[in-house]
């Protein structure tokens, strides 16, 4: 829940649109997912990122 909540205040944007994509996806979408989705639509740059971010490498150099 607290990654959640600083996602909220970092990312005001991204988070809200997360949030109306996993509600539009259904059941089957996935919080991070539905961030990463969000992300790209606005930043398609950060896609190695985001991969990483996926794949739970976020520590990972």
């Amino acid at each position: 829940m607290r990654l959640q909540f600083w996602r909220w205040v970092l990312a005001p944007r991204t988070a809200w649109r997360a949030r109306r994509l996993a509600a539009e996806f259904g059941p089957g979408m996935d919080a991070r997912t539905a961030w990463v989705m969000a992300r790209l639509e606005r930043h398609p740059d950060e896609l190695p990122l985001a991969m990483r971010h996926l794949n739970g490498e976020e520590n990972a150099s």
